[in-house]
């Protein structure tokens, strides 16, 4: 990857979904280069390259996309694509979607909080088709589903958005966050869904224990075994991520960040985000969100 240009206009566009059914597939096949703006937007997006090579800009590093390759991009990550000079024609379908929305239906409670990893800023966004097979196939089939438009096509590609989210998730796994694989890890599920969805209030190991049907010693014990590290320890490193999508998302001030993500002081978020990370807050967005948020134009896209 190499860095571009600091300073390129952006652009938020958001996608306005049918209520009924909230996705959508666009198709681009061109033989001629094209340029795409900087932007971000308020959904998931799946760039699935079919044939020729792009290029795309990922929070202003540039990477290269191939036949059988996956762009995945969370929501309020800045990008742009262009397809460069080339023989042949270059062909990418995009879906774009949000998961709470198109899978209300299946969750009339809310979305389980692990079909919300692709928030986390460590997770890849350019998939291999040689390690994402089985994900690729899927997107493939939804791509059909939503282009055939045959009987409960709805059904079968929320269905399939699902299984797609699930498998994502589990490779997704390896990470800090969610790190740990011993068998103790699903009874623990419910403490670790609180502390993604509570990680600015105070810790109160006892309720995490309640919520695992556990006592406190055992909850300690089994969550120690699990992640080798303390119920504390975890929760900071949440409090980190969700700190570091913030700084990559937003122009909030880092003394608020720091407070929203439930730390008490910004010497105290400072410490420990260095710890985590390896650099400042500061440092951290301006490597990692070089290009500026603030004040950006507004194209709102509505499906036809």
């Amino acid at each position: 990857m190499t860095s571009c240009s600091r300073n390129l206009p952006v652009t938020y566009r958001e996608y306005k979904f049918a209520a009924d059914f909230p996705i959508l597939l666009m198709e681009v096949k061109s033989t001629t280069p094209q340029i795409d703006f900087i932007h971000f937007h308020n959904c998931i997006e799946i760039a699935f390259c079919q044939s020729g090579t792009m290029t795309w800009n990922l929070e202003n590093q540039v990477s290269s996309l191939s036949p059988g390759n996956i762009c995945f991009l969370p929501p309020f990550f800045t990008h742009g694509s262009f397809f460069p000079s080339q023989e042949g024609e270059v062909s990418c379908s995009y879906l774009f979607f949000n998961p709470e929305q198109l899978l209300a239906p299946f969750y009339p409670n809310g979305l389980p909080s692990e079909f919300t990893w692709y928030q986390y800023t460590d997770f890849s966004k350019l998939l291999s088709g040689e390690r994402f097979c089985e994900e690729v196939e899927l997107i493939r089939m939804i791509i059909g589903e939503l282009t055939d438009r045959v009987g409960h096509y709805r059904t079968a590609v929320r269905g399939m958005v699902e299984t797609l989210l699930v498998l994502l998730y589990r490779k997704h796994q390896g990470c800090s966050v969610f790190g740990g694989g011993g068998s103790s890890l699903p009874q623990l599920f419910p403490a670790i869904s609180y502390l993604d969805s509570e990680y600015a209030a105070e810790l109160d190991t006892a309720h995490l224990a309640y919520l695992c049907g556990l006592s406190s010693r055992q909850f300690m014990q089994r969550f120690q075994e699990s992640f080798q590290q303390t119920p504390l320890q975890y929760l900071r490193t949440v409090r980190i991520q969700k700190a570091c999508r913030m700084l990559t998302s937003s122009e909030t001030g880092i003394l608020d960040i720091a407070l929203q993500t439930g730390f008490h002081s910004l010497s105290s978020f400072n410490r420990y985000f260095h710890k985590i990370v390896g650099s400042s807050p500061q440092a951290f967005r301006n490597d990692r969100r070089a290009i500026v948020k603030k004040d950006p134009r507004y194209a709102p896209y509505r499906a036809t």
